[in-house]
């Protein structure tokens, strides 16, 4: 017997010459494996015929339950708050009311509201949870428990690259090109790549490889570039709109000229993904940029002596 107890000390056990372990689960694998020891050790009972030869095993099915119930209640309960909190996100995002979302979704008047409250008693369902996140274009998992109110590293890296541009154009440490397409005359840049063309207006119509094709999109100001980031490639910055949006959005490209004369892009960033907030900052570095063009330049040196100067 004395054995047997520093087997199950051990977590480990001999039946019929073969060793089995106690195990304590840490993933849907584990605990299947655990939930087959278990069995074992309830068919041991099964065939046992002495009443304290039963009670050793009862002891030792016991503690193997207990870590199967470790395992169960460190799942823990599905978290109500992150789904409702990113349901209203989205909505509020995308300018859409609860009951205009219900509306469009074919639910019932009232459904999300009443069964999105932290408190509710009731639960969204499964299709109605699937609805929303096919609208929004969002993965269950991420509309689940994913807080999209949290701004992601990327988005947050972004943001700072936004900012630090915009302050180095305020100090004249970056300049910026007006490539036209609005007020001012289309430059080359704009009249060869294909993501730009001109209608017989003058309307310059903006492709955007990330949107809605069906469409229109037009620019909603003058495109400008910059040469201070990277040698290879300039930087520029797109303001566009669509009479079906009544938003401006931003897209950051890189360009070269080639060679042969031609130019290529590839996209740097877009700010009209909702989770990266990102328009707003953006918005403020093209009104900054806007102004600045129109500016007399200063040499960052002229500006501090005159800046020293003053002071």
């Amino acid at each position: 017997m004395s054995r047997q107890f520093d087997e199950l000390i051990e977590d480990k056990f001999e039946h019929l010459g073969e060793l089995y372990s106690l195990i304590l689960p840490t993933s849907f694998p584990e605990l299947v494996k655990a939930l087959g020891v278990k069995d074992t050790i309830q068919a041991i009972i099964d065939c046992a015929t002495h009443e304290e030869e039963v009670s050793h095993w009862e002891k030792i099915k016991e503690k193997q339950d207990g870590y199967i119930q470790e395992y169960l209640n460190s799942i823990g309960n599905f978290d109500n708050s992150v789904l409702v909190s990113n349901i209203t996100y989205l909505a509020k995002s995308n300018e859409i009311r609860l009951g205009e979302l219900e509306k469009m979704l074919g639910i019932s008047t009232g459904y999300i509201s009443r069964t999105a409250r932290e408190n509710a008693s009731k639960r969204l369902s499964i299709d109605v949870v699937w609805k929303i996140a096919k609208f929004f274009g969002v993965s269950i998992d991420d509309l689940i428990s994913h807080d999209f109110r949290i701004p992601s590293e990327t988005a947050d890296l972004l943001r700072k690259f936004i900012v630090k541009l915009s302050v180095q154009t305020m100090m004249d440490e970056i300049e910026w090109e007006c490539e036209g397409g609005y007020m001012y005359e289309n430059s080359p840049v704009l009249t060869h790549l294909s993501l730009f063309t001109e209608e017989n207006d003058g309307t310059v119509v903006y492709h955007p490889d990330h949107l809605n094709e069906n469409f229109k999109w037009t620019l909603a100001g003058d495109v400008f570039s910059c040469g201070s980031i990277s040698k290879e490639q300039r930087l520029m910055v797109i303001a566009f709109q669509t009479e079906k949006i009544k938003c401006c959005h931003y897209d950051f490209i890189l360009y070269r000229k080639n060679e042969d004369g031609s130019y290529s892009w590839k996209k740097a960033f877009y700010c009209d993904d909702p989770f990266s907030r990102l328009e707003e900052q953006a918005a403020a570095l093209y009104d900054r940029i806007s102004r600045k063009v129109d500016e007399v330049r200063l040499a960052p040196d002229v500006r501090s002596i005159i800046q020293d100067y003053l002071s």
